[in-house]
């Protein structure tokens, strides 16, 4: 089954991107960066309670690399276009984690 896939916001503090079926159920990647005193944090999570299927969510302490790997699984068939649009989305909202 072929995904639309799409970006709902772009910020250098959150990004959420979503990818619909073809009846119009949708399951969104959402991150987010939180101003800390001692460093920035980042929290990431899938949901994807309209096509009933697992929500991932990490436990605590997610780092980049968890979120590129859930990305990548999540947009599997995602279109390359896609894809280069959402990293691009993604370097700019994690700027400031990447500084570190």
């Amino acid at each position: 089954m072929a995904h639309k896939y799409g970006i709902y916001q772009s910020t250098s503090k959150s990004c959420v991107f979503y990818k619909q079926d073809e009846d119009g159920h949708q399951s969104t990647f959402n991150i987010f960066v939180t101003p800390s005193e001692e460093k920035n944090k980042l929290f990431a999570y899938i949901d994807n309670e309209q096509m009933e299927k697992e929500n991932w969510t990490p436990q605590r302490n997610v780092d980049i690399k968890q979120v590129m790997e859930a990305f990548g699984g999540w947009a599997e068939d995602a279109p390359i276009v896609f894809e280069l649009e959402a990293h691009k989305s993604m370097s700019e909202c994690l700027r400031s984690i990447l500084k570190k």
